[in-house]
């Protein structure tokens, strides 16, 4: 990918700040997990950065260590500091304004607190950041709300980065989406919103302790999707939970989780989850399509079937599905010191290790190439309190996430 810093960077004006997004029709009226309404904490302005970076500690989901280890700590004072209003302009030109050198040495981007505007989550929606940052750096540029997680919220309409390369943003929440296109090397972590869009061509995505989901959507929560002859290729997750779209009663839509589907030419893949938490939508947790070359798992969990309601009630109205845990055609998938619940599919799998699964599978589901289902059936009857008994955190809701996501 061509360098993306310069000329045609663009950024979306700042609007005054709105109200906190009203979640009815788009969450569970249910206590745990709904995304409730972000509102900016206030009265904690970090003057001076003095946390240690955490080891990473094995968890299934976010326990507050999963940070990718190239990229500043928010919680150091680094070489290059700088401090942007809450608006994408702003913090479009601090970025501009940063040579390869300063990033290298470490570079980080402070928001104070407020809304960030946002024009919508689809692939041609008007982006937020368009050609910011450079593919030719040799390092990401954090970009961090000043106050800590929560301070920061991004409107409810959701938000485009487009053709945008050597950025991490950790630590905002919203009520919508997040669209990425023709990225390079853009991490997503420490941030809660209802779903995530990327499409045309990416490579070297990365999103660490990402809460989406839980709504009444018949769109997927997640949507993996390359165009033409476009790329798609090194995805990866680290201690992400992945929750339900719910599509309504009568619905001839196809709801999933994740779906990573190839409709193109291109290179795809591969797609790695560690320590990650997914929950079933109306029809599927993961659809791995055909052409995706290679999806990866170690120490996840992925509930289909009725668990995924043991944590997020259906409602009146809802289609009342047992999704499958996989769908699709992939060929190579890889699971290692996991936990499956609900139907496989005719996945390719290739390799299983120390892995339970909610029933005893046909032969034609065994691995291919090593290893061999562990039947647990127990698993297909687990409680609320028994599936959060498994995870680092007791729910997913915005004081808990608060209280690990520090800096």
């Amino acid at each position: 990918m061509a360098a993306l810093l310069g000329v045609g960077a663009t950024a979306v004006a700042c609007t005054a700040p709105e109200a906190a997004p009203d979640p009815s029709g788009t969450t569970s009226s249910t206590p745990s997990p709904s995304l409730g309404s972000p509102e900016p904490v206030t009265g904690s302005t970090l003057a001076e950065p003095n946390s240690a970076r955490p080891a990473t500690l094995r968890s299934f989901g976010p326990n507050g260590t999963h940070f990718p280890a190239e990229v500043p700590w928010p919680g150091n004072k680094a070489a290059t500091e700088l401090v942007a209003e809450c608006d994408w302009v702003d913090i479009a030109r601090k970025i501009s304004g940063l040579t390869a050198a300063k990033v290298a040495a470490g570079a980080v981007v402070r928001v104070k607190p407020g809304t960030l505007p946002g024009s919508g989550y689809t692939s041609s929606a008007r982006a937020a950041l368009a050609g910011i940052g450079n593919s030719s750096w040799t390092r990401n540029v954090l970009i961090v709300p000043r106050d800590g997680f929560g301070s920061v919220t991004i409107a409810a309409s959701g938000i485009r980065f487009d053709k945008c390369a050597r950025l991490s943003f950790f630590g905002f929440t919203g009520n919508g989406g997040v669209a990425l296109t023709e990225c390079y090397a853009i991490h997503l972590g420490w941030s809660r919103f209802a779903a995530i869009n990327i499409t045309r061509r990416g490579r070297d995505l990365g999103f660490y302790e990402l809460v989406v989901g839980f709504r009444q959507n018949a769109e997927d929560t997640v949507g993996v999707r390359p165009t033409e002859a476009n790329e798609m290729v090194n995805i990866s997750r680290h201690g992400c939970v992945f929750g339900p779209s719910v599509k309504p009663a009568g619905s001839n839509a196809h709801c999933d989780t994740i779906q990573l589907e190839g409709t193109g030419s291109g290179a795809f893949g591969p797609f790695t989850s560690v320590d990650c938490v997914d929950y079933g939508s109306s029809n599927a947790a993961e659809l791995l399509q055909d052409k995706l070359v290679r999806a990866e798992y170690t120490h996840c969990m992925i509930l289909g079937g009725q668990l995924p309601w043991r944590v997020y009630p259906l409602r009146s109205g809802d289609y009342q599905g047992e999704p499958n845990a996989f769908a699709g055609g992939c060929q190579d998938v890889r699971l290692t010191d996991s936990v499956v619940a609900g139907p496989i599919g005719r996945m390719g799998f290739t390799h299983v290790n120390n892995t339970r699964l909610s029933y005893a599978p046909q032969g034609t589901q065994q691995p291919s190439s090593s290893g061999g289902w562990i039947t647990d059936t127990s698993v297909g009857s687990w409680t609320r309190d028994q599936i959060m008994g498994q995870q680092s955190i007791p729910d997913y809701e915005l004081p808990t996430l608060r209280r690990i996501w520090t800096w």
